[in-house]
């Protein structure tokens, strides 16, 4: 399955509301070196993204600030998104 193949059924998973499918299609994509689905396997983890997306999910900022990281590692541009530390409770 190619990358963009991976990306396009993840969106279809997330945007249905099945983020453990979607994370399954990000994380093959984001094995194969893609920081496009970093990204996106980070904001199935961030609890902003669940809240604006209107995912009932809980989120992990831990989590999504590794895979923010990751995407930049594989080449992602920098945003303040992906730099935040996340807060501490």
């Amino acid at each position: 399955m190619q990358i963009g193949d991976l990306l396009t059924r993840g969106d279809t998973f997330l945007h249905a509301g099945d983020v453990a499918s979607a994370r399954l299609f990000y994380e093959r994509a984001t094995d194969a070196g893609d920081w496009r689905a970093a990204i996106r396997l980070g904001a199935t983890f961030d609890p902003a993204f669940l809240s604006r997306a209107g995912v009932r999910t809980v989120g992990d900022p831990i989590e999504a600030q590794s895979w923010y990281r990751h995407a930049l590692d594989l080449g992602a541009p920098k945003t303040d998104r992906q730099v935040e530390s996340p807060k501490t409770q």
